[in-house]
């Protein structure tokens, strides 16, 4: 059903996609170590920092169960293959953690006061109810608790404040900065609508038939936009970065 290689004594699945989340990864932790390299006292590219590196690991954890080992780790000599592994325990948790700690940076380069106070421990509460649930999931053997429907609906809320308030800030004030995470954010919303088009479209299917063809997968089409994503952030996001209180 996906295309697999023999190498080093073990079968890798999916070279493409594996190469391409593998570079997401290594770009992700780079610009996290770029935000921290010049984070100074700015609070804001602190918690860039954390967020990019958390999804850095995240994104090598997932890469590692869904695509590069998913047979050496779930299938290989079992009679049938497991559903899940703690790669991808780990990427759950580390998505979700890397989105909230985003929430954070932007409630310190962005708001002030009652706000950022309330951002902030929203981020803490969604953080902290998603590891709890990841974890039941994980001690329950559920698989409906340890999707990524579930990661979705504790992550979409971030993208969603981060449209609103960085789309009004913009209006009102036309600051380069929240330009920038506009930018950043509509840039998330077009990277997950191309996602969903090419699932719905059935393009993998058509592009990779019994066996034949080239395999691009819907998850594939995700990570070129988020490496397009960490680049912006990196060269566009990074340099405007800083907290509102300076």
């Amino acid at each position: 059903m996906r295309p697999c290689v023999e190498l080093a004594g073990r079968v890798w699945t999916e070279p493409l996609g594996s190469v391409l989340i593998y570079a997401l990864a290594v770009l992700w932790i780079w610009a996290g170590w770029r935000f921290w390299r010049e984070r100074a006292r700015e609070r804001s590219r602190f918690w860039w920092a954390i967020s990019l590196f958390l999804g850095g690991v995240a994104a090598a954890s997932a890469g590692t169960s869904y695509q590069a080992l998913s047979y050496e780790l779930k299938c290989a000599g079992r009679a049938l293959c497991v559903w899940t592994s703690g790669f991808e325990v780990a990427y759950l948790a580390l998505q979700n953690a890397s989105s909230a700690c985003a929430v954070v940076a932007v409630a310190y380069c962005c708001t002030r006061g009652r706000l950022r106070g309330a951002l902030v421990a929203y981020a803490a509460l969604d953080a902290a109810l998603h590891v709890a649930i990841t974890a039941y999931g994980t001690a329950t053997a559920d698989p409906s608790l340890l999707s990524f429907e579930v990661l979705l609906a504790f992550s979409l809320p971030a993208l969603l404040l981060g449209l609103g308030l960085n789309g009004w800030r913009y209006l009102r004030y036309r600051s380069a900065l929240d330009g920038a995470l506009l930018g950043a954010w509509a840039w998330l919303v077009a990277t997950n609508g191309a996602y969903y088009a090419y699932l719905v479209g059935g393009w993998r299917q058509s592009l990779w038939r019994d066996g034949a063809g080239f395999y691009f997968s819907e998850n594939d089409v995700l990570h070129v936009g988020m490496i397009g994503w960490t680049l912006y952030m990196r060269f566009v996001v990074a340099p405007r970065t800083v907290d509102l209180d300076a």
